[in-house]
């Protein structure tokens, strides 16, 4: 089965910062041991991120205290151990990901974009992330 996983607000927490707008607050661990659970039950795991590619090379961005403001997307693989895990990660460069879920044949897509979840194709399951408690609410 082919699995996806939305990268910010669903593997990432983060929050609004008045100085800074988005800031990385950490992993959320609840959506990371879900992808820990489907590839260990033999799913093949993907990323599937409306981030712009090109801009991956200047991440990760820091405050003035060193603080990190944003991960590159291998950056936090790397960092998680999740390498592994996930066999490819793919950008949407700020378009919709329904067209690359249909392409993957993504039978579950985890996101926190309620946007995103309503425009996927009638076969892929959505299963919402919550993005201030990372909590995965929709189980149906």
């Amino acid at each position: 089965m082919i699995i996806t996983f939305d990268f910010d607000d669903t593997l990432t927490r983060q929050r609004l910062d008045e100085d800074y707008g988005i800031r990385y607050m950490g992993p959320n661990n609840l959506a990371i041991d879900r992808l820990k659970r489907h590839a260990k039950n033999k799913d093949v795991v993907y990323v599937v991120t409306s981030r712009s590619e090109h801009l991956e090379d200047n991440r990760p961005e820091f405050d003035e205290y060193g603080r990190i403001l944003s991960h590159s997307v291998q950056d936090f693989l790397n960092e998680q151990g999740l390498v592994h895990y996930v066999e490819d990660v793919f950008f949407t460069n700020g378009m919709l990901k329904a067209g690359v879920l249909k392409h993957l044949g993504s039978a579950v897509h985890y996101d926190d974009d309620m946007e995103e979840l309503g425009a996927i194709h009638p076969d892929t399951r959505g299963i919402r992330v919550d993005h201030e408690t990372g909590a995965i609410l929709d189980e149906n």
